[in-house]
């Protein structure tokens, strides 16, 4: 019985390891299973951390090409969005939302002073955009997730001062409310 059951349980094993539709994402580097499915992109920036608290990681990848890519924690690659340019690296932030949620940041710096943020939901497998902010002057991000966009608010008869918009996560609204001057 038990040679039996050993047979049994190898046999599971091995028709499990030579299955081809199933991926570890866990296991798999990233980049290879990029550049495997894109051969012609180019890896420029990643992030790998559990959006969903399934204790699996999803990957983020931007390539210099300008995609950004998500891996979900089953090994499908999702094209989040392009024109991913900058005259920096762009930066990948995770913000903590709650326990139980977490967000992709992505900021992107055009010189001397201005910084794209770009704020991403994980649901229903891939990412789903929540903010787009420009911070003329710069932007400031919490780990929590509340995001301060600082920004030039110029003035009828010419200059400008510093204006402050501040942004946090409405789980309610299921989108991120502003407050303060908001442009």
């Amino acid at each position: 019985m038990k040679r039996v059951l050993a047979l049994l349980c190898a046999v599971a094993m091995f028709g499990f390891i030579l299955n081809p539709s199933y991926v570890d994402a866990a296991t798999v580097n990233p980049k290879t299973l990029l550049e495997e499915k894109f051969p012609r992109e180019r890896l420029t920036v990643s992030k790998s951390v559990d959006l969903n608290g399934d204790n699996k990681k999803e990957h983020m990848l931007i390539t210099d090409s300008g995609n950004f890519y998500l891996i979900n924690s089953k090994g499908v690659i999702v094209l989040i969005d392009t024109n991913y340019y900058s005259d920096e690296e762009p930066t990948i932030h995770i913000l903590n939302i709650s326990a139980k949620e977490k967000h992709v940041a992505v900021t992107l710096d055009y010189l001397p002073s201005n910084t794209e943020l770009l704020v991403y939901k994980f649901q229903n497998g891939t990412l789903k955009k929540k903010l787009s902010v420009m911070g003329d002057v710069g932007l400031n991000i919490s780990k929590t997730g509340e995001i301060n966009q600082l920004w030039k608010s110029h003035y009828p008869e010419g200059g400008w001062e510093i204006a402050v918009a501040n942004y946090k996560w409405n789980s309610k609204k299921d989108k991120y409310v502003g407050s303060g001057q908001l442009p």
